[in-house]
């Protein structure tokens, strides 16, 4: 079961990671208004996903999850108290340079590659936690 779950996760990811390669692709070749067209439709996009996300996290019932949603939000606090706003903000990067936004997409991705690693890593140990508690009880049924 956990597999199946995981790996319909993954086909997400994969989808989402298409996109996005597609969306730098595109925008290549696009003009300053398309640019501007795609900044407000990803903008919007990226509001609809955090809230959706951020409903997922808080309605939950699992403790594990209860935590994650209050470290979003410790990360979210720090980030307005060094008044560094959300890049869905119709206002985020008015006070970079075009060099620093270049250096902070570049470390944006970074980060999204070290989230996949992670990401793999927790999908490996959950099966690893699943294999383990079947074979605890394959060894009881015996």
């Amino acid at each position: 079961m956990t597999q199946e779950f995981l790996s319909v996760k993954l086909c997400e990811l994969d989808n989402k990671i298409g996109q996005v390669h597609n969306r730098i692709h595109l925008s290549e070749s696009a003009d300053h208004a398309q640019i501007l067209a795609e900044v407000e439709a990803l903008q919007k996009e990226c509001v609809k996903n955090e809230i959706a996300l951020r409903n997922k996290l808080r309605f939950s019932k699992a403790h594990v999850v209860g935590s994650l949603a209050e470290s979003c939000d410790r990360v979210e606090e720090f980030f307005q108290e060094k008044n560094f706003e959300n890049p869905a903000s119709d206002h985020w990067g008015d006070t970079f340079s075009a060099e620093e936004k270049v250096l902070l997409a570049e470390y944006a991705l970074d980060f999204a590659m070290q989230a996949a690693d992670n990401a793999l890593l927790i999908s490996l140990k959950a099966m690893d936690a699943q294999m383990t508690l079947l074979e605890k009880e394959g060894e009881r049924i015996l």
